[in-house]
């Protein structure tokens, strides 16, 4: 399989979310945010649970493509094991749990998500298929030497803020001429209206600033 660029990403996410609009519950709504539970599970048919899946809590999310057992921790640290039956999305616990972390919470979802998306366009490739994946939350760093990882990052990122709904929460926060500087100093109105875009779109600060430099 070859990498896909950020353009192959941005076209996989604008299917999605418009497959996403015409969802029943959608049906004559103005569609302004995704809620990344909808998307895993009313469009993509995955299902979505919650346990602690490391013992450094640094494990955010973890998903694969086909029959195995994992294994996670209960509340109070002891292991068992847990059977993915290839359709389920595991994240930590404590992001749901932590409203500061809501953020957080829905990209390691998208991200998730994104996987299961990746890996259902090459259903005949072993090694996609074969893997079992552990997110845990830190960027890719450059040069990449994890593909899948870049990838599942980006499509989240275009999956949770597709170019329309950005557009439409810039003209609703009064931004859509854009952001000169991000300063909680200098620029102070500014940022404040970003930091209620972010948190009506459901997203983390650091992921609302990278997909608008985008």
């Amino acid at each position: 399989m070859g990498y896909l660029s950020r353009n192959d990403l941005e076209r996989i996410a604008t299917r999605v979310f418009n497959e996403y609009k015409h969802l029943p519950q959608f049906v004559d709504r103005q569609v302004d945010h995704v809620n990344p539970v909808i998307l895993a599970c009313g469009l993509c048919g995955l299902h979505v649970d919650h346990f602690h899946l490391s013992k450094d809590g640094l494990t955010l999310g973890m998903t694969a493509f086909k029959e195995i057992g994992v294994e996670v921790y209960d509340d109070s640290g002891q292991p068992f094991f847990y059977y993915l039956d290839g359709r389920t999305l595991l994240v930590e616990a404590d992001l749901k749990n932590d409203p500061t972390l809501h953020g957080r919470y829905h990209f390691t979802m998208a991200h998730e998500t994104a996987h299961q998306i990746l890996a259902g366009l090459h259903p005949a490739n072993t090694v996609i298929q074969n893997r079992i994946i552990c997110y845990r939350g830190r960027s890719p760093q450059y040069p990449i030497r994890d593909w899948g990882e870049w990838q599942a990052d980006n499509l989240a990122s275009a999956l949770l803020l597709p170019v329309e709904i950005v557009h439409g929460a810039l003209r609703r926060f009064d931004l859509e001429y854009g952001i000169d500087i991000l300063n909680r100093i200098y620029w102070p109105k500014e940022y404040g209206q970003f930091c209620k875009m972010a948190e009506f779109l459901g997203v983390s600060k650091q992921a609302m600033a990278i997909r608008l430099k985008r």
